[in-house]
């Protein structure tokens, strides 16, 4: 995790470097605002760039490319009155992604069930359904679902058809 640190430090300071160099030159021109502009800019998208590369658990809220719909969930860590972390599976659309969801006594005895209820096959795990909404109710979590017990049925064999004058 330090040389994502290092490294942002030393784009940082090359910015910095830069800004310096166009503000104090002896000619004006457009480069000193375009310097000033880019280090105000630049800061702070290195450091969101640093963040979201290390692959941290962040906020549901601030997950910008995460897709609505169905999710499985392949791993849970819970600890009391923090947080709730999740590491889910977009179902083959992306790679799995940590979360991370503010800690709720309900929530947390919600997904402990469907862990313990789960199918010895699916290893403790379940779906989690996230739609974009301004809606505040609380995620919905739901067990996977079960194969079927019977095999399905063989297509029947196609049916007569009369024709008129054969």
């Amino acid at each position: 995790m330090s040389y994502v640190v290092w490294l942002s430090i030393a784009v940082l300071a090359l910015f910095s470097v830069a800004a310096w160099l166009a503000i104090w030159s002896r000619r004006d021109s457009w480069a000193r605002p375009a310097a000033v502009l880019l280090f105000v800019i630049g800061g702070p998208t290195i450091g969101a760039a640093a963040v979201e590369s290390l692959g941290w658990h962040k906020p549901l809220r601030l997950a910008w490319d995460f897709e609505p719909g169905n999710h499985r969930v392949l791993a849970t860590k819970m600890v009391q009155d923090k947080a709730i972390y999740l590491y889910l599976d977009d179902l083959g659309r992306m790679e799995p992604r940590p979360l991370a969801l503010p800690w709720s006594n309900e929530l947390a005895n919600r997904i402990q069930k469907l862990q313990d209820e789960a199918a010895p096959e699916a290893n403790g795990q379940f779906v989690m359904r996230y739609e974009r909404s301004l809606d505040t109710h609380a995620q919905q979590f739901h067990p996977l679902p079960q194969p079927p017990v019977l095999p399905p049925k063989p297509t029947p064999p196609p049916t007569q058809r009369f024709e008129q004058g054969a």
